[in-house]
């Protein structure tokens, strides 16, 4: 009988877990924008299934890069494991959304208010930017896992952010 209620309730677990993030997640975006005056994001299903498809593409190919889209668009890919008798043991996070935007959200320390330009020397901005992008109001983000182990996050904006010769806010 217990094993019975165990595997009924497993899914809902996960799915709490998955909403939790999401919302850890939008919530560091929302932080973010509120510290500079913008207007916070909503979550879009649509954002978020088209990150999904994307996510499980680069996980598939391996090929870490960003996409066509006409939508804002960052990535993250973590990797982590542990190695016995030559055996390795994968690490996940049980929040790489939030994992991700964090990271995403760090990048204000390298961020001095200007104009987006097209050259930039220096530690890359261009996340927290489109992070914060003032006429930016969904965000979706998912992430998938390849064979090999690595997580990739992506996360759609929309309206696109980071026009070049524009200030973010």
């Amino acid at each position: 009988m217990s094993k019975i209620l165990l595997v009924l309730l497993f899914p809902a677990l996960i799915i709490g877990q998955l909403d939790k993030d999401k919302l850890r997640a939008l919530q560091v975006h929302n932080d973010a924008r509120n510290e500079v005056g913008v207007s916070p994001l909503v979550w879009s299903e649509k954002l978020e299934q088209q990150a999904l498809k994307y996510a499980k593409q680069i996980a598939r190919t391996n090929n870490y890069k960003h996409s066509n889209t006409k939508d804002g668009e960052n990535l993250a890919m973590f990797y982590e494991y542990e190695e016995s008798k030559k055996v390795k043991t994968y690490i996940y996070s049980e929040t790489p959304l939030y994992d991700a935007s964090m990271a995403w959200y760090e990048e204000i320390k390298d961020y001095k208010y200007s104009k987006i330009k097209r050259f930039r020397i220096g530690p890359k901005i261009g996340h927290y930017t489109q992070m914060v992008w003032k006429d930016t109001k969904e965000v979706g983000i998912a992430s998938a896992i390849s064979k090999n182990g690595k997580v990739y996050v992506v996360a759609r904006y929309y309206p696109v952010g980071n026009y070049l010769g524009e200030y973010p806010y």
